[in-house]
C-alpha cells in the first residue's frame, strides 16, 4: 500500500513538472505519397530518445493534421504508423513547430494470409482501380482500359467523367505532362504499362490551399508498373489498305513516364476517317485556382461544322498528319517545368445535303440545299509552364502561344447555286501567372491573365469578297485573401478586367469593356455539414455604348455528406451579364451564303437563375456509382432574335423585346461492376424541357422543345478467349411551336455490338452497328454497319486486317428537330474498306 502511494506522489511530482516545463507545440500533417491526399485517424506517436519510450500520442484529423506538445529539453522523435502504409519516425530538432509524413502504401501479412483491397476501393476522398485486375489481352491502350472501370465514362472524343463530372487534372505517377492533353497519354500509353488508376475527388493540388479551400474538382492519377516506369515506352504503326482510294495510316510515339521527368513524342497520320484533332485538345479544366474568367474571341465567319448521330470515323474523308512533343522536368519535390509543342494539318471533304423547314407564325417554309465541303485546317501551339507548389506559397506561370489557318470551300446547289469560299484565322498569345502566400494566420495571393487575338477573315461568294478582321486584347487582374479558424473560411477577390475588341469591316467597330469586381465568400464546415455563400459584386462599363451598370451576383451553396459513400448539394445562383462584340455589331453583314445577321445595337442582358440539385453515392465493395441531378435555369433577356427568311436567304436581326427562357433538366447515371463475371454495366438517363419566345417578322409566337435520351452499356469479359461490349443510344424529341404547331415524337436510336474471340495468337473482332431513324411521323431509316478484322500476335509484332463497312452502305439520313424547325439531312459515309496494319512494339 505504501509502494502505491509512494508511486502516485512521484507521478504526481512529474506530471507537475511536466506541466509548467516550457512547451513547444508540434504542427503536422500526415498525406499520401502521390495523391497528396490527407490520412485520417494515423496514429501519431512522440518518442523521447532513441524512440523506446512513448511520451505523447495524437490521432489524425480528416485533413490529416494533428497537435502535439514537445518538450523543450531533450531529444524526441515522432513516429507515424497507418495500417495499409510503412512507418516513419523522424527525429525533431529544438524548436521545430510543423512537420509533414508523406506515407508510401505497403501491402501486410495477418497470420500467413496477404491481405489486400479488390479492384476497387477507397480510402478518404481517393478511389483505387487496380487495372491489372481489369485488363485483357483485347485492350491496347490506357483508353481500353478506362472504359471498363465502374464509375468512369469515356465519351467518343476522349473525355474522361467520373460519375457524370469531368476530371479537371490528368496525371502520371503525380505529373502532368501533356497540360491537360490526356488524349496522348489515353491513345498511346500501352494499356500492360498501367498498375493503378486513382480517382481524386475533392482534389486540390494547390498545396497552400489544402484543408483551406474545399473544391468539387475530380482528378485521375496514374500509377505504372515497375518495369514500366522511367523506361521508355515506343510504339510504332503502319498501314495501306484499298478502297475506291488508296489508303494509309502510320504513327510513332515514344514515351518516358517516371516521377521526376517525363517525355512524350507522337507522330500521327492517316486517311482512313480517325479523327487526330483530339490529341491536341485540351480537356481537363486544372486547377481552381488558375481558373480565370476568359470568354475568348468572337468568330464572325466560322467555317461549316458537321454534327449527325453518326460515329464520326464513318463519314470523314480525311487527310491528316499531328505532331507533339511534352517534355516535364521536375527540378526538385516542389518546383517544375513543362514544355509543348503540337502541330495538326486536317484536309476534309464531304458531300452532304439537308431540307430544313421553319414554322412561323405566318406561314412555314421549307429550304433545301446540297453541298460539296473541302476543309482545311492548320493548327500550331507551344506551352511553355513553370510551377513552384509547396505548403508555404505556390507561383505558376503558363506562357501559350497558338495559330490556327482555316480554309473552307464549298459548292452549292438546291434552291440557289453558287461557291462559297471563307478563310478565317487566328493568332493569340496568353499568359497566365498566379501566386499564393501562406501567412500564420492568412492566405494571400494575386493573379493576371494577359492576351492578345488577332482573327482575319474573309467570305467570298462568288465575285464578291467581305473581310472582317477582328482584334482583341483582354487582361483579368485579382488580389486574393484567405482566413480560415475553427472551420470558418473567409475569401475575398477582388480585381479589374479589361478587354479591348474591334471588328473592321468597311469601318472599324469598338466594343471596348471595363469591369471592377469583389467577390467576397464565406465557407463554414462542421462535421459534415458544409454551407458557402458569395456575392460577385460588379461594375461593367462599354464607353463607345454608353452603359454602365452595377449588378450583384449572389450564390449559395450546401453540401452535406450522410457517410462516405453519400452526399449530397443544393446550389441556388443569380447572374447577370452583358453581351459583347458579336451581340453589339450593328452593321449589316453576311456569316455565309444565305445568312445575313443585323444587330439593334443595344446592349443584351441576361439575367439568370440557376437552381439545381445534385446526390452521388458510390459502394465500391458492390462497385456501384450512382448520382442524380436535377437543375432548373430561368433566364430573362432584354433582346429577341427575330429570324425571317425570304428567297432561301436567312435575315437575323435583334429586337428590343423582354422574354424568358427556362429550361429544366434531369440526369442520372448509374454503374456496376460486377468482379466475379468481369462486367461492367452503365446506364445514363436525361430528360431535359426548354421554353421560350421566338420572333418573325416582328410576330412573337413561343416554343417547347423536349427532349429524351438514355444510352446503356455492357462491356462483359467471362474469359481471356471472349469479350463482348454494347452500346446503346435511344432519342426523342418532340416540339410545341405556337398554340396550333405540334411536331411528331421523333426517335434517333443507334446500336453498337462489338464481339472479340481470343484463340492463343489470333483474334477475331467483329462489329454491328443499327441506327434506327424517324424521318417523319410516316416514315422511317434503318441503316446496318458491319466490321471484322484478324489480329494475329507474333513476338512483339502486332498483325492485323480490318475490312469496314462490308455491306457497303454509301449514305445515311436522319431527322432532328430545335426550337422551331425540323431539318431532314443526309450525308456520305466512308465506303467499305479493307485495310492491313503491322504493329511493332520496342
Amino acid at each position: 500500500m505504501v509502494k502505491v502511494i509512494l508511486s502516485l506522489l512521484s507521478l504526481f511530482l512529474l506530471g507537475g513538472i511536466h506541466t509548467y516545463a516550457q512547451n513547444t507545440t508540434l504542427e503536422g500533417r500526415v498525406i499520401e505519397t502521390g495523391t497528396r491526399q490527407p490520412l485520417e485517424a494515423a496514429t501519431v506517436s512522440l518518442l523521447k530518445g532513441s524512440g523506446r519510450t512513448l511520451s505523447d500520442y495524437a490521432l489524425t484529423d480528416a485533413n490529416g493534421g494533428f497537435h502535439l506538445k514537445v518538450p523543450s529539453t531533450g531529444t524526441w522523435q515522432v513516429s507515424v504508423s497507418y495500417m495499409g502504409y510503412k512507418t516513419q519516425a523522424r527525429p525533431l530538432t529544438a524548436g521545430q513547430k510543423s512537420i509533414e509524413f508523406v506515407m508510401e502504401q505497403e501491402a501486410f501479412a495477418l497470420k500467413e494470409v496477404q491481405i489486400r483491397p479488390g479492384r476497387v476501393w477507397a480510402r478518404q476522398d481517393t478511389l483505387k482501380y487496380d487495372l491489372t485486375r481489369f485488363i485483357s489481352s483485347k485492350d491496347t491502350h490506357v483508353s481500353d482500359l478506362l472504359k471498363k472501370l465502374p464509375g468512369i465514362h469515356v465519351e467518343d472524343n476522349g473525355l474522361i467523367k467520373y460519375n457524370g463530372k469531368a476530371i479537371s487534372n490528368f496525371y502520371v505517377e503525380g505529373l502532368d505532362v501533356t497540360g491537360g492533353r490526356y488524349n496522348q497519354i489515353n491513345n498511346n500509353l500501352r494499356a500492360d504499362a498501367v498498375k493503378e488508376a486513382e480517382v481524386i475527388e475533392h482534389h486540390q493540388p494547390v498545396k497552400s490551399l489544402q484543408s483551406k479551400v474545399f473544391t468539387d474538382d475530380v482528378a485521375l492519377n496514374l500509377k505504372l508498373k515497375p518495369e514500366a516506369r522511367s523506361q521508355w515506352i515506343p510504339n510504332a504503326v503502319a498501314g495501306t489498305g484499298y478502297g475506291e482510294n488508296w489508303l494509309y495510316t502510320a504513327s510513332f510515339n515514344a514515351l518516358q513516364l517516371d516521377k521526376k521527368n517525363q517525355t512524350l513524342y507522337t507522330y500521327k497520320s492517316n486517311n482512313i476517317g480517325t479523327d487526330l484533332s483530339s490529341e491536341q485538345q485540351e480537356l481537363s479544366t486544372g486547377n481552381m485556382y488558375d481558373r480565370m474568367t476568359d470568354n475568348g474571341v468572337p468568330q464572325f465567319l466560322p467555317l461549316p461544322s458537321i454534327i449527325t448521330p453518326l460515329d464520326k470515323k464513318r463519314l470523314l474523308f480525311n487527310d491528316t498528319h499531328t505532331f507533339s512533343a511534352n517534355r516535364l522536368y521536375k527540378l526538385n519535390d516542389e518546383k517544375q517545368l513543362r514544355f509543348l509543342l503540337g502541330y495538326t494539318h486536317d484536309r476534309t471533304t464531304q458531300q452532304r445535303g439537308s431540307n430544313e423547314t421553319y414554322y412561323f407564325a405566318q406561314d412555314t417554309v421549307s429550304v433545301t440545299d446540297n453541298q460539296s465541303l473541302r476543309l482545311r485546317t492548320d493548327r500550331l501551339e507551344g506551352e511553355l509552364n513553370f510551377e513552384n507548389n509547396n505548403g508555404a506559397h505556390y507561383t505558376r506561370n503558363r506562357l501559350l502561344l497558338s495559330g490556327a489557318w482555316n480554309d473552307g470551300l464549298s459548292e452549292i446547289t438546291g434552291d440557289q447555286t453558287l461557291s462559297q469560299h471563307i478563310r478565317n484565322s487566328q493568332l493569340e498569345v496568353k499568359n497566365l501567372f498566379s501566386q499564393l502566400h501562406n501567412k500564420e494566420t492568412y492566405t494571400w495571393g494575386i493573379r493576371s491573365l494577359l492576351r492578345y487575338s488577332y482573327l482575319p477573315a474573309s467570305l467570298e461568294i462568288a465575285d464578291k469578297k467581305e473581310k472582317m478582321n477582328v482584334q482583341n486584347a483582354y487582361t483579368d487582374n485579382s488580389l486574393y485573401w484567405l482566413r480560415r479558424k475553427n472551420g470558418l473560411s473567409l475569401q475575398l477577390t477582388t480585381g479589374i478586367q479589361g478587354e479591348l475588341s474591334s471588328v473592321t469591316q468597311e469601318q472599324r467597330y469598338a466594343a471596348n469593356s471595363y469591369l471592377l469586381y469583389a467577390h467576397p465568400q464565406l465557407e463554414w464546415e462542421r462535421n459534415s455539414f458544409q454551407a458557402i455563400a458569395s456575392a460577385a459584386l460588379q461594375w461593367q462599363q462599354l464607353p463607345a455604348q454608353s452603359y454602365a451598370q452595377f449588378r450583384v451576383n449572389p450564390t449559395l451553396r450546401l453540401r452535406y455528406r450522410f457517410n462516405s459513400r453519400w452526399e449530397s448539394s443544393l446550389t441556388g445562383k443569380l447572374t447577370k451579364s452583358a453581351g459583347g462584340l458579336s451581340e453589339l455589331y450593328p452593321s449589316l453583314y453576311r456569316q455565309d451564303y444565305r445568312t445575313r445577321i443585323h444587330n439593334s445595337g443595344i446592349v443584351p442582358e441576361a439575367t439568370q437563375q440557376l437552381y439545381s440539385l445534385y446526390s452521388e453515392y458510390k459502394n465500391t465493395i458492390q462497385e456501384f456509382f450512382w448520382t442524380l441531378s436535377l437543375s432548373y435555369v430561368h433566364s430573362l433577356n432584354n433582346l429577341l432574335t427575330d429570324k425571317e427568311v425570304t428567297n432561301s436567304e436567312f435575315f437575323i436581326s435583334s429586337r428590343d423585346y423582354r422574354n424568358a427562357t427556362n429550361s429544366y433538366t434531369l440526369n442520372t447515371i448509374l454503374s456496376k461492376g460486377v468482379f466475379d463475371w468481369h462486367l461492367k454495366t452503365s446506364l445514363e438517363l436525361t430528360l431535359n424541357r426548354s421554353e421560350g419566345e421566338q420572333s418573325n417578322r416582328g410576330t412573337v409566337q413561343t416554343y417547347r422543345y423536349d427532349y429524351l435520351q438514355c444510352i446503356p452499356r455492357i462491356i462483359w469479359s467471362p474469359s481471356s478467349l471472349f469479350e463482348a461490349d454494347y452500346k446503346a443510344t435511344l432519342g426523342c424529341s418532340s416540339s410545341r411551336i405556337g398554340e396550333d404547331t405540334r411536331l411528331d415524337p421523333l426517335w434517333n436510336i443507334s446500336q453498337r455490338l462489338t464481339l472479340n474471340f481470343g484463340f492463343k495468337e489470333a483474334e477475331i473482332q467483329l462489329s454491328g452497328e443499327h441506327y434506327y431513324n424517324d424521318l417523319s411521323s410516316t416514315q422511317h431509316l434503318n441503316t446496318f454497319l458491319t466490321d471484322a478484322s484478324i489480329i494475329y500476335k507474333i513476338g512483339k509484332w502486332r498483325l492485323t486486317a480490318t475490312a469496314t463497312n462490308l455491306l457497303n452502305q454509301k449514305q445515311y439520313r436522319y431527322t432532328m428537330y430545335s426550337n422551331i424547325q425540323s431539318y431532314t439531312s443526309w450525308i456520305n459515309i466512308r465506303p467499305r474498306e479493307y485495310l492491313c496494319t503491322a504493329q511493332y512494339r520496342f
